[in-house]
């Protein structure tokens, strides 16, 4: 769309620039003729009201383009808003995700530390465990000591007990040994031997711990992975949408530019029509001129009184544009325009007696009036008929009220056959329907 919408302004410009070109060299050379006539004139108020029309055209597609843009503009707008939605929202999904990934972190060091704590206990007991076995096999060592001696003084049997017995304590209970040990030993021993078995379940505790704690800790470590891989997927998604983002903000600038453009062409060919409409009004000015100068002096008197004629036989009369203001065609209409169906070629009469003062049936046609008769009345009153098919009088030419001066056509600036008609007072237009009533 935006590429269209370059193209397109292109094009406009190119149009405008050629039209403004051609119609300053129109008039200038219609200006530069140092007695142009009146058919001259109405010939390049055509031509420029010719242009103003394309001109008015091309602001009627300029305006449907910047309506189509403007749509574009708006569904850009949306998009543009919702992808910015969308990166807020993942934004803050990544933010809590960075929390509870700190949280676990946390967790994480934590059991670290109560690992590392279990480590040290189970190496302390494990110390414990080496100094009570160092006891033992010291207290081991004195009784095999007193085991010798008491073989020396003692019969041969005991050593064979000894050397049948499984371990200490066996021997001990199964030989007559035992009788010659204190009490206090055995219970020095017996309690040894407690002392290292409680040490053994409390390593074995801890270790238990440790593992309890270690597969604690590799759980968080897999919930931390996750987490991870869940920020780094939304992190992900948030830098797809502000690539969106990106793309939908050069789209709306993009839009916004050919709108700003597009109402520049407006304005370049509104001003164009603004000058022209004004120098229609001078060229107008220059007609008026030329037919006051050949019109009777105002102070004469008005010819058949103060009735007026209409134009038409009585079975012509709808109106299809009154006096003033025409928003159809953006002007002011100084006439009005009787275009009644079937109306073509019939005859056209002289609302008043008076003298032709132009005649123009000749390539006059050309112009805005096209064919086109104007009658002089005196006392500085006109009447013109215009877009005839065909004039049937003269410039100087007397005519009588009712006369005819030609039939209606389409010839000139017209959309269609229709009679239009004028009445002037000191070459001002007036409304006709202030003096002709319709049939």
């Amino acid at each position: 769309m935006k590429y269209k919408t370059f193209c397109k302004l292109k094009r406009i410009a190119g149009v405008v620039t050629a039209a403004a070109v051609v119609s300053a060299f129109s008039y200038n050379s219609v200006l530069a003729d140092d007695a142009p006539s009146v058919d001259d004139i109405e010939q390049q108020i055509a031509q420029i009201e010719q242009e103003n029309e394309d001109r008015r055209n091309q602001l009627d597609a300029i305006e449907g383009e910047i309506g189509q843009t403007q749509d574009e503009l708006d569904n850009v707008s949306g998009l543009l808003q919702n992808q910015k939605e969308l990166v807020d929202y993942y934004n803050n999904l990544v933010y809590y995700k960075e929390i509870e990934i700190g949280d676990t972190e946390t967790e994480i060091a934590s059991l670290d530390e109560q690992i590392t704590t279990v480590e040290g206990q189970i190496a302390d007991a494990e110390k414990q465990v080496e100094k009570l076995e160092e006891e033992n096999a010291a207290n081991l060592e004195k009784f095999a000591e007193m085991v010798r001696a008491m073989y020396t003084h003692s019969d041969t049997d005991l050593f064979s007990i000894l050397a049948g017995s499984d371990d200490f304590y066996e021997m001990s209970v199964g030989t007559e040994v035992l009788n010659n040990i204190t009490e206090k030993n055995i219970e020095f021993m017996n309690k040894l031997k407690d002392d290292i078995d409680k040490l053994e379940q409390y390593k074995k505790d801890l270790g238990d711990k440790k593992q309890q704690l270690s597969d604690t800790q590799n759980e968080y470590i897999a919930k931390k992975d996750q987490l991870t891989q869940e920020r780094d997927e939304l992190a992900g998604l948030e830098d797809d949408s502000r690539a969106a983002v990106d793309s939908y903000q050069q789209d709306y600038d993009n839009y916004q530019s050919a709108i700003q453009q597009l109402e520049q062409q407006q304005s370049d060919i509104s001003y164009l029509i603004n000058v022209s409409d004004e120098e229609i009004a001078a060229l107008e000015e220059e007609v008026k001129q030329l037919i006051l100068a050949q019109q009777k002096p105002p102070e004469t008197e008005l010819q058949d009184g103060m009735d007026w004629m209409w134009p038409l036989t009585t079975n012509f009369h709808m109106i299809t544009c009154y006096y003033g203001d025409d928003p159809d065609m953006n002007r002011f209409h100084r006439g009005m325009d009787i275009g009644d169906g079937g109306i073509y070629g019939s005859t056209v009469y002289s609302t008043k007696g008076g003298t032709v003062i132009i005649a123009n049936g000749s390539y006059g046609w050309n112009g805005g009036y096209g064919e086109y008769v104007v009658v002089d009345h005196g006392g500085g009153y006109t009447s013109l008929y215009a877009h005839m098919s065909a004039v049937y009088v003269s410039e100087g030419q007397e005519v009588a009220q009712g006369e005819a001066l030609g039939a209606v056509g389409d010839t000139g600036w017209a959309t269609g056959p229709h009679l239009h008609f004028e009445i002037r007072i000191n070459g001002e237009a007036t409304d006709p329907l202030a003096y002709v009533s319709v049939p």
